[in-house]
C-alpha cells in the first residue's frame, strides 16, 4: 500500500536590530586581513509557535549556538549561548562575527543567512570556522535520531535570509521528519540491546538507512530526517532486519504506520545593541587612558564592552588600561550645557584649559558620534544642536607647543560631526597640534557662525586625507574657516569643489592654508563678492602651488587680497579679473616672494601697480580672453 505524504515546513523569523553592527576596523587594514564584529541575540520561541515536542515547546540545549554567515561570506561566526539559559525556552546568544573584507563600514547593511547548529549536530559541518553548506544541508543517509526531542535538537536545519537595520525576513526550517514507532511483534524477533537495520525504501529506491539498538520493552522508535517541502513517498517500504543466531530475519511495515511528523519551529531572535554608535577610542597597542574631563555633576561614564555595561568615571585622574584593539565607548553624564561659568581654569568643554579631553600613553583611534559626549542626563540621548565652543579644544593642547601625538581617525571608521549648523567657536582650536591626526573627521557644514571652525586643523603637521569634509555653506560668517587648516604641512590637496559659497564674510578664509608647503591642488573660489580681508594670507608659504585658483571677482575690497600669495615661491601663474579696487591697500604684499618669472593675465583696459603689490616684477602679462 503506498501513500502520498505532503510535508510542508516554515518557520518565520523577525529580526529587530535596534543599531547597525559595531565594527573594529584596523588601519589600514589589507582587504585580507580578518576583524571583528561583536554581536548579541536574544532567541524566544515565539508565542503561537507550532515549536511543540510531544506537547512541549522546544528547550535550548547546552551547546547550542546560532551561526551567522553574509550571503558574500566575508561576515561569518557563531553566536554562543549563556549557560544559564539551557533547558529554557527563551537563550541570549554572544560573539565574535569575523570580517574579511576592506572595511566593514556598512556592515548594517549586508543580507546575511542563518543556521541554529546544536553541541551534537547531525547535518552540519564545521571547516575553517564555518558551518559547510549554509544553505543546503547533507541529510546523509545513515543519520537518525532516537526521538523528535533529539531530531528537532540534532537534525534541524534553520535558514534564511535578510539584512540588518530593523528588516524582518522570514526564516525557513528546511528539515522534515519521518517519525517512527515500531514495537516488535515477540521479544524473541529482536531481543532487548540486540540491533536492528531500518531501511526506508521510495519507489524500490533506498532512500533511510540506520542500524539503532532494540530497548527492554522491544520497541525501536527512530526519526528520519530529510529536506523539508513537498515529499512524495510512493510505494514505499519501510524494512527491518536482524540477526537471530546465525539467521538474518527481517519483516516490512506500511509506511502508513509511522507518517507521524515533527511539529514546525517558530522563533522570534531580536538583537541587542552592542553597536555602539557614540564617542569611542580604540587603543593600537597597549596604552592607559586618563581623562581630563571628571565632575559630580557632569563627567563621563565608560563602558568595556559596547555598551553593555557602563562605569561612571571616577576618581578624577583614573586611569584605564587597554589592551591593543580593545574599545572604549565613552558618553557624557551632563544635561543640555556643558559650559562652566563659575571656574576660569576650565574651558567650554568642562576640561581644564589648554588640555584635551583625555590623554593616551600610546596611539589611538577616535571614532563614532561625537554628540554622544552631549549626552542628556536623563535617557542618554544624543544632543542634535550645539551650543556655543562646545568642543573648542576638545583633542587639543591649544596654543601651546607640546603636542597631541595619540590621535588619529580611520577613514574607514570616521569620528563623525553630524551637526550642519554650527555655532559660534564650536570646534575651534578643535585638532590643533595634534600631529600624529592624518584624517580628518567626517563632517558636513550648512549654516556657519563666528569662528566656528577657526584653527581647527591648525598644526596639524601629520593632516594628509581631509575627503571626509563637505563645506558646502552657501553663506558663509565672520572668521568661520580662518585659518582652518594652517601649518597642515602634509596636505597635498583638497577638492576643487569644497569652497563653493557665494556671500563671504570678514576674514572668512584668512591664512586657511598658510603654510601648507605641500599643496598643489586646491580649491576654487567662486565668490563674485568679496568681504574685507576674505582672502588675506590664504595661501601664504605654500610653496608648492605653481598655479594660483582663478580670482574671478571684478571688484576687490579693504584687505581682500593682503598676503595672499605671500611667499609662494613656486607660483609662476596667476588670473586675476578684477576691475574695480585694485590697489596696495587691498593687495599688499600679496605675491611677495612667488617666483621669478610667470604669467600674470589681468580683465582688459585695468592698470595695476608693479611689484609685490601688484603684478610680479619680471612677469609676462596679457589680458584676459575667457578662454
Amino acid at each position: 500500500m503506498s501513500k502520498s505524504i505532503y510535508i510542508r515546513v516554515l518557520l518565520l523569523m523577525a529580526l529587530a536590530l535596534s543599531a547597525a553592527c559595531e565594527k573594529e576596523v584596523d588601519n589600514p587594514s589589507p582587504s585580507s586581513e580578518v576583524q571583528i564584529v561583536h554581536y548579541k541575540a536574544t532567541v524566544q520561541t515565539g508565542i503561537d509557535s507550532k515549536a511543540t515536542v510531544e506537547g512541549l515547546k522546544y528547550k535550548f540545549e547546552e551547546g547550542d549556538q546560532v551561526y551567522l554567515e553574509s550571503e558574500d561570506g566575508n561576515l561569518y561566526g557563531f553566536l554562543s549561548m549563556s549557560v544559564d539559559d539551557v533547558g529554557k525556552n527563551v537563550a541570549h546568544f554572544e560573539g565574535d562575527l569575523k570580517y574579511k573584507g576592506e572595511t566593514p563600514f556598512f556592515i548594517d547593511a549586508l543580507p546575511v543567512n542563518l543556521v541554529l547548529v546544536s553541541k551534537e549536530d547531525y547535518l552540519h559541518t564545521i571547516e575553517n570556522g564555518k558551518v559547510k553548506a549554509v544553505t543546503t544541508a547533507s541529510y546523509l543517509s545513515d543519520k537518525w535520531a532516537p526521538s523528535i526531542e533529539a531530531a528537532v535538537s540534532h537534525m534541524s536545519h534553520f535558514t534564511g535570509s535578510g539584512d540588518f537595520n530593523d528588516v524582518k525576513f522570514t526564516l525557513y526550517q528546511q528539515s522534515g521528519f519521518l517519525k517512527c514507532a515500531v514495537r516488535m511483534r515477540s521479544v524473541n524477533e529482536a531481543p532487548a540491546g540486540s540491533t536492528i537495520t531500518a531501511r526506508l525504501f521510495n519507489n524500490n529506491i533506498l532512500f533511510r538507512e540506520a542500524s539503532i539498538k532494540v530497548s527492554e520493552a522491544g520497541s525501536v522508535p527512530f526519526v528520519f530526517a530529510y529536506l523539508g517541502g513537498e515529499v512524495s513517498l510512493d510505494n514505499a517500504t519501510l524494512v527491518l532486519s536482524w540477526v537471530e543466531g546465525e539467521d538474518t530475519k527481517s519483516t516490512s511495515f506500511d509506511v502508513a504506520n509511522c507518517d507521524k511528523l515533527a511539529a514546525n519551529n517558530y522563533y522570534t531572535i531580536s538583537r541587542s545593541t552592542l553597536s555602539y554608535d557614540g564617542f569611542k577610542i580604540k587603543a593600537t597597542e597597549n596604552t592607559v587612558v586618563t581623562f581630563n574631563y571628571s565632575f559630580a555633576e557632569k563627567g563621563i561614564e565608560y563602558s568595556l564592552d559596547y555598551g553593555d555595561h557602563w562605569h561612571e568615571y571616577t576618581p578624577k585622574g583614573a586611569e584605564i588600561p587597554l589592551q591593543a584593539e580593545e574599545v572604549l565607548c565613552v558618553r557624557g553624564t551632563g544635561g543640555t550645557e556643558l559650559n562652566y561659568k563659575n571656574d576660569s581654569e576650565l574651558d567650554s568643554y568642562g576640561t581644564p584649559g589648554q588640555r584635551p579631553i583625555f590623554v593616551a600613553t600610546k596611539l589611538c583611534f577616535i571614532s563614532g558620534n561625537i554628540m554622544s559626549l552631549l549626552s542628556n542626563a536623563e535617557d542618554h540621548s544624543f544632543r542634535t544642536e550645539l551650543s556655543k565652543s562646545a568642543f573648542q579644544g576638545a583633542f587639543s593642547r591649544g596654543k601651546e607647543k607640546n603636542t597631541v601625538t595619540y590621535i588619529d581617525i580611520d577613514s574607514k571608521d570616521p569620528l563623525i560631526l553630524p551637526v550642519t549648523t554650527l555655532i559660534e567657536q564650536c570646534y575651534m582650536q578643535m585638532f590643533r597640534n595634534c600631529t600624529s591626526l592624518t584624517t580628518a573627521p567626517k563632517f558636513t557644514v550648512q549654516g556657519t557662525a563666528k569662528r566656528c571652525c577657526y584653527n581647527m586643523f591648525r598644526d596639524c603637521s601629520g593632516l594628509s586625507n581631509v575627503n571626509l569634509i563637505d563645506l558646502p555653506a552657501d553663506k558663509l560668517t565672520e572668521d568661520c574657516y580662518r585659518e582652518l587648516f594652517r601649518l597642515c604641512t602634509s596636505l597635498t590637496g583638497v577638492r576643487s569643489d569644497l569652497l563653493p559659497a557665494s556671500t563671504l564674510a570678514k576674514a572668512c578664509y584668512q591664512q586657511m592654508f598658510n603654510g601648507c608647503s605641500a599643496l598643489t591642488q586646491f580649491p576654487n573660489l567662486p565668490a563674485a563678492t568679496l568681504a574685507v580681508s576674505c582672502y588675506d594670507t590664504m595661501f601664504a608659504l605654500c610653496t608648492s602651488i605653481t598655479t594660483a585658483p582663478v580670482l574671478s571677482a571684478t571688484k576687490l575690497v579693504s584687505g581682500c587680497y593682503v598676503g595672499m600669495f605671500n611667499g609662494c615661491s613656486a607660483l609662476t601663474s596667476i588670473t586675476c579679473l578684477a576691475t574695480e579696487g585694485v590697489n596696495a591697500n587691498n593687495t599688499k604684499n600679496w605675491v611677495s616672494g612667488v617666483g621669478s618669472s610667470g604669467k600674470f593675465t589681468k580683465a582688459a583696459n585695468v592698470t595695476w601697480p608693479q611689484g609685490v603689490n601688484g603684478i610680479p616684477s619680471g612677469w609676462d602679462v596679457e589680458e584676459y580672453t575667457g578662454n
